[in-house]
């Protein structure tokens, strides 16, 4: 573990750095996938906390400075673990590829992997081709080891970081977050501490994020404590990249959930606007949190999500989530939207209703019903619409509104073609008459025997 002795150093000043680029670059409109990655020189935070990272890469050395870089390592882990801190690791695909306890070390630990690229090379010196195979090879390391970046990512040398077109090619290769920092102790050019304090008085900003390095001849290992005390003693406290590219009512909704351990994950992008400035989405490894001020800050997870990117998410009838993603009855899920829901049981897959096919299903108590879940979503019929479900079907016109139509009759009413028949919508629910059950259609009934097990047709 070899410290990159020929780093290249930035010539814009850090403070300039901090002060000129705003803590992400600005909200993306509608929930689309980014077409550039999100450069993260700070976190969102306005208030007084900071964010340690710590990149990580690998070099062959002599014995006596792998023994250094090793013990520079556990000093790390240890002096994080000592103040409960969460950090940050760029770490490259070959440190992890030739130490997979190690990565896998780092995250036990709880810290944040960021792809340093596989193998350090200036990304700006790369065609597209090259940089895509940089981030592979690095996931593949990553993925063999263990661990996962999440699709984050920190360019080497700091080469480009702002660069539009390499934001283009790291989104296109499903990199969205790019965490850059707010400066460098120069830690790696064994920076004795007052070198290193001086820094930090000059560049520290609220939502700092402070990159380190690990291996030799850095100084950072053996100042890390010094560093923590010093931020404190500004009256800084510390956050984690995970918390640092949430914020807001979002962040709350996250860490409410139980933030990186839970079923979300890391975030992948940073916030988004989801329709208009007033709306916000933030896609994360487990799901998405959306925020609109009708709706509220709500998840959408699993197959729900799923259903509902493919129906166009807040661009769709349905419009943003009003409930998190709720049980339902026999083991099932359900969302609740503006313009409708969607309902999810492993038996018929994720499927939505709305409008006054929901309202009469919700009426017949709606999955805890005779009619369970849906089994298709709600689909264009002659004159109107219907939709299915476990034990039936629901239609509706303006006419007539919604209806239902189950069992025998209903296997009746599919053979004629049902509202493309001669007989039309249906105009009632299923009700009891002498000797079976009955339903009627505009231009008729279909009533059921109960002593033959048979359907008639009556037509008017």
């Amino acid at each position: 573990m070899e410290v990159r002795r020929l780093r290249r150093l930035v010539t814009v000043p850090a403070l300039v750095v901090a002060v000129a680029v705003t803590a992400a670059a600005p909200a993306v409109a509608s929930d689309t996938t980014p077409v550039q990655a999100q450069v993260f020189t700070r976190g969102y935070d306005t208030t007084n906390v900071a964010s340690l990272t710590f990149d990580l890469d690998w070099r062959t050395g002599t014995a006596a400075e792998q023994a250094v870089s090793r013990a520079n390592f556990e000093t790390v882990l240890q002096v994080l673990a000592a103040n409960g801190i969460t950090g940050g690791f760029g770490m490259t695909g070959r440190f992890a590829e030739q130490n997979p306890a190690d990565a896998r070390r780092v995250v036990a630990a709880g810290h944040k992997i960021i792809n340093h690229s596989y193998s350090h090379p200036d990304f700006m010196t790369l065609t597209q081709a090259q940089r895509w195979d940089q981030l592979d090879r690095s996931e593949a390391a990553f993925r063999a080891a263990g661990v996962s970046s999440a699709g984050w990512f920190r360019a080497p040398y700091r080469s480009g970081y702002l660069d539009a077109g390499l934001n283009r090619d790291l989104a296109a290769r499903g990199f969205y977050v790019n965490l850059d920092w707010t400066f460098d102790t120069t830690g790696y050019q064994a920076a004795d501490w007052p070198t290193v304090s001086d820094r930090i008085d000059r560049f520290t900003v609220p939502g700092t994020i402070i990159v380190m390095h690990v291996s030799t001849p850095s100084s950072d290992p053996g100042h890390l404590q010094q560093i923590i005390d010093k931020l404190k003693g500004m009256g800084y406290g510390f956050v984690s990249p995970w918390q640092a590219v949430t914020r807001g009512l979002i962040r709350g909704k996250y860490l409410a959930a139980g933030g990186a351990s839970s079923v979300f994950g890391a975030a992948t992008t940073g916030e988004l606007d989801a329709t208009t400035a007033a709306t916000a989405v933030q896609w994360f490894q487990g799901g998405r949190i959306y925020y609109s001020p009708a709706g509220g800050t709500r998840f959408v997870r699993g197959a729900i999500l799923t259903k509902y990117r493919a129906l166009g998410t807040v661009t769709s009838v349905l419009a943003f989530p009003t409930s998190d993603e709720t049980a339902g009855a026999g083991g099932g899920w359900f969302n609740h939207f503006q313009g409708g829901s969607i309902y999810w049981v492993a038996a018929t897959g994720a499927h939505s209703v709305q409008g006054g096919i929901r309202t009469k299903w919700w009426s017949l108590n709606g999955e805890a019903g005779f009619l369970g879940y849906p089994r298709s979503d709600e689909t264009k019929l002659t004159g109107g619409y219907g939709s299915q479900f476990q034990g039936g079907n629901i239609y509706w016109t303006s006419g007539t509104g919604a209806h239902e139509v189950h069992g025998g009759i209903l296997t009746k009413y599919l053979s004629l073609g049902a509202m493309s028949s001669a007989l039309g919508a249906p105009t009632s629910d299923e009700y009891v008459v002498a000797g079976g059950y009955r339903n009627d259609f505009l231009h008729g009934a279909i009533v059921w025997s109960s002593a033959t097990g048979t359907a008639t047709v009556i037509q008017n």
